[in-house]
């Protein structure tokens, strides 16, 4: 039987200047990067989470690692950085981690990049936003659609870079044949909704990953494309 097969698409957008997206495809891991901060430290913060993924790998694979684990090694790193160079003070990322075995997936997270995993028909999102307007969500206080526009949507609450004891969510789902797990970060969940990129995920899935993650980057485009946008997806073939 073939393994599971991932990809990622990653695009600048077309209102920024550049990609402060970051993210690693490698074994049987996947991540992506938000990157926040002045002149081009975003970039280098979600540079940082994404490199601490891809030199664990192989601690992630046979599970001596957490993903959470990794997600607060990462952590560390960009507040050592930060601290060494006055320019990237203040830089920050998200950072939401995936890795899977034969039957399981464990997702890790910081931030508002989320994962989804698709399964008979249906899409079920692995991650809470931290961010002021998925909390106010989780309270009742707005409604999933009220948040789309909500003007405060990108205040995270919880980021890589800015405290040293960092709280990680994670958990663990059934990855089964046939199942898709996509991460993406906020420039295409902003645009597209779940039930959206459910229906790409149906459409596309018969021609693998990769054709997932493009089409969803270029629908995000098609919208404007206001952010940077990356989405990487794993599929289980069935």
């Amino acid at each position: 039987m073939k393994g599971v097969m991932a990809a990622c698409a990653s695009d600048t957008g077309l209102v920024r200047k550049r990609n402060e997206d970051s993210y690693f495809v490698g074994g049987s891991c996947i991540a992506v990067a938000d990157g926040m901060g002045g002149h081009n430290a975003g970039e280098v913060a979600s540079s940082i989470a994404i490199e601490t993924v891809e030199s664990n790998t192989a601690l992630l694979e046979t599970g001596e690692m957490e993903p959470a684990e990794c997600v607060r090694e990462a952590n560390l790193r960009v507040l050592e950085a930060a601290s060494s160079d006055s320019a990237l003070s203040g830089m920050g990322t998200t950072l939401t981690l995936a890795v899977w075995d034969d039957a399981d997936i464990k997702v890790a997270h910081v931030g508002d990049s989320r994962a989804y995993l698709v399964s008979g028909g249906t899409i079920q999102r692995l991650t809470d936003d931290h961010s002021v307007v998925g909390e106010m969500v989780r309270s009742g206080a707005l409604t999933p659609d009220e948040a789309h526009s909500h003007p405060g949507r990108h205040a995270i609450t919880r980021a890589l870079g800015f405290v040293e004891d960092l709280e990680v969510d994670q958990g663990t789902w059934g990855f089964g044949p046939g199942d898709v797990v996509l991460l993406c970060t906020d420039g295409l969940h902003d645009v597209v909704s779940d039930q959206e990129i459910l229906e790409a995920v149906m459409a596309k899935s018969g021609d693998g990953p990769e054709a997932i993650c493009e089409f969803l980057v270029a629908v995000a485009k098609e919208r404007g494309g206001p952010d940077n946008i990356t989405v990487a997806a794993a599929m289980r073939p069935s």
